[in-house]
């Protein structure tokens, strides 16, 4: 078995020039940056040396970028990888995702072929996501231009006589997955500590030559690389300070930080009159851009719907009517019909039903032929996923297979006319994003795609109340499917008690890594929420990060985060979470937000109303004692 780690050198997101952005073409001017390795590849090339422990191997880092990312692949030689790959060319530059993944993917085709003499017996590891983009859709895109299987959130692996078990999360639990066939891609979350350099091994690494491949040597099809093979295009580029309504107020006086966080609580809100934009209007005597209905996919498991899809649903209502056009929900899965009234009670006018016994088991590979068949045959103008750890899956292959732009994590979109030097759009879809840990915003159009494609952030957009009197057309499809389209197969799967619902509380207190043990997280975590209920005479429930459950700290059922629950509590208290965008997504949206950290440059401060500095084992004690004496 033989390895390629894809590595990205990705820039030091704490300190960000106010000139790095080129405005007007939306691009990162990367060479004012301080550069380090995504450290999520780190993991990746950790669990690529583990594997070539056991299985043997050669192992071969990739990466893509201007000549000074060199840097990056001597790191992994450092390491323990065996070779580097550059894949430098003025003509890449700009890319966005699919035309980042083509050329990676032609790099890869390279490798196979010249120096693993043809043998296509290897895995394709890399992180989850890269700190920059944070899209996830790199991944997922390269694996369906090779037309292999991936595997997603893997956190481990086994070999059991003799066969590949690769370990993943679920959104609802964990699964263990064999490949079918090789090449296949696996995407690594946080796994192990990295791998250090020894000094010899570094002396070595700098005495090696890497190669260096530019767009011709890959064979690379012109038309399908830099800003010109580009399906999205960046319109403008922010500060989240413009939108951001937020803003950290650290008050060492612990009882006067209680009193402001207590008077925001029962704050009300900007009124719908003070916050709402008029509705476009198509202009008389013009056509969209686009034509057909608006899209959503409808994640389904256990019988039951993913509340971030009735919320997406909530704002596809909203952009039909903009454009005079129906909206439809994507129901896939086995015996799923029974859903879709659901969906219609929340808005949908259409639903189409796309069922086989090939889609028992969400597979990305399978979900992704059904709803591009689906695409092909009744031709949306806008699809929209929810940006779950399975839409982040699925909607990159969607996206890639049906030729379309696809825009990540979306927090905002509308409809606009846009006009930009003699492009002239009308009625098209902006997605407006953050990006770089959430230091910059980003508004971005799609072009050369025959779909609008975005996956939204959950609790971002609001849901309709359900109207069980609401009719609406069921559309069924069979997909064609065949075993061969699964490329995984699951060996086993675990399922975690869901006992804990934090949408109910209106107090969320949240314990991180920060607390070190179990018993500092028992003994701190869930008084502070029964004193923060108690002072706000409201509902409050205990939360955590994924480390302090994985930890051991607390069981699953409680993770709020990406791959745990979406949260929007009258107030969230963060202790000891660092902030990482993984677990913003899931509660950023909270009214209030207060953060309690040792780091007074910890990230979560920056998506917080209120901060406290300082050691938690003194700072918990006393925030205690001060609820107990302003109870009442």
């Amino acid at each position: 078995m033989n390895y390629i780690v894809l590595v990205k050198q990705v820039p030091d997101i704490k300190n960000i020039p106010k000139d790095a952005w080129d405005i007007e073409k939306g691009t990162l001017k990367r060479a004012l940056l301080d550069n380090v390795c995504n450290e999520l590849d780190k993991q990746a090339l950790a669990f690529a040396l583990s594997l070539r422990k056991q299985l043997g191997g050669e192992v071969v880092s990739l990466t893509m970028g201007p000549p000074f990312a060199e840097e990056v692949l001597t790191y992994t030689l450092s390491v323990g990888a065996d070779k580097g790959i550059l894949l430098t060319d003025r003509k890449l530059g700009g890319a966005d995702t699919p035309a980042t993944s083509y050329p990676l993917a032609q790099a890869i085709r390279k490798i196979v072929k010249d120096i693993f003499n043809g043998n296509d017996n290897c895995l394709i590891i890399t992180g989850m996501q890269s700190i920059d983009g944070d899209t996830a859709q790199v991944p997922p895109q390269v694996a369906e231009e090779l037309g292999i299987p991936h595997i997603a959130y893997a956190t481990g692996f086994s070999i059991k006589n003799g066969d590949l078990m690769v370990e993943r999360i679920t959104r609802r639990g964990s699964e263990t997955v064999t490949p079918q066939g090789y090449p296949c891609m696996v995407t690594v979350t946080e796994w192990t500590k990295p791998f250090y350099p020894s000094f010899s091994r570094t002396r070595w690494a700098y005495s090696q030559e890497l190669y260096r491949w530019n767009a011709e040597d890959i064979g690379a099809d012109s038309s399908r690389i830099g800003l010109g093979g580009s399906r999205t295009d960046v319109v403008r580029v922010f500060s989240p300070q413009e939108v951001s309504t937020r803003n950290c107020i650290f008050e060492e006086n612990l009882e006067k930080l209680l009193n402001m966080a207590k008077e925001a609580y029962y704050a009300e809100p900007a009124s719908t009159e003070e916050t709402a934009k008029a509705k476009y209007e198509l202009p008389a005597a013009r056509k969209g851009s686009y034509q057909g209905e608006v899209w959503v996919y409808a994640e389904q498991e256990g019988g039951e719907i993913n509340s971030a899809s009735f919320e997406i649903l909530g704002k596809a209502i909203e952009l039909a009517s903009s454009l005079n056009e129906k909206t439809a929900a994507i129901l896939v899965g086995k015996n799923v019909n029974n859903l879709a009234s659901e969906l219609i009670a929340h808005g949908a006018d259409k639903v189409y039903v796309v069922e086989h016994e090939l889609l028992d088991h969400f597979l990305p590979m399978a979900y992704k032929k059904a709803i591009s068949e689906l695409i092909a045959n009744y031709k949306p103008q806008i699809m929209l996923f929810s940006a779950t750890p399975l839409g982040r899956e699925l909607g990159p292959r969607v996206a890639y297979s049906s030729k379309s732009g696809l825009t990540a994590d979306c927090t905002e979109l509308n409809i606009i006319d846009h006009k930009r030097g003699t492009q002239e759009l009308t009625a098209v879809m902006m997605q407006t994003r953050p990006a770089l840990g959430g230091n910059i915003m980003a508004s971005i159009i799609t072009k050369n795609s025959p779909v609008q494609m975005a996956t939204v952030r959950p609790g971002v957009m609001k849901a309709l109340e359900p109207d069980k009197s609401k009719s609406g057309e069921v559309i069924e499809f069979i997909p064609h499917l065949s075993e061969s389209d699964l490329g995984v197969t699951i060996t086993s799967s675990k399922l975690y008690e869901s006992t804990v619902d934090l949408k109910d509380a209106d107090v969320v207190v949240s314990g991180g890594a920060g607390l070190k043990s179990k018993e500092s997280f028992e003994r701190h975590i869930p008084p502070l929420a029964e004193n923060f209920g108690r002072f706000l005479n409201q509902k409050a429930m205990v939360g955590a990060s994924r480390l302090a459950v994985e930890s051991g700290f607390i069981d699953h059922s409680h993770q709020v985060g990406q791959t745990g629950q979406t949260v929007t509590p009258n107030l969230y208290v963060a202790v000891g979470i660092s902030g990482a965008v993984q677990h913003i997504t899931g509660m950023q949206n909270s009214k209030v937000i207060l953060a309690i950290n040792k780091e007074p440059n910890a990230r979560i401060f920056k998506v917080a109303d209120f901060g406290i500095v300082g050691d938690l084992e003194t700072i918990i004690p006393d925030l205690i004692k001060a609820l107990n004496s302003m109870q009442g």
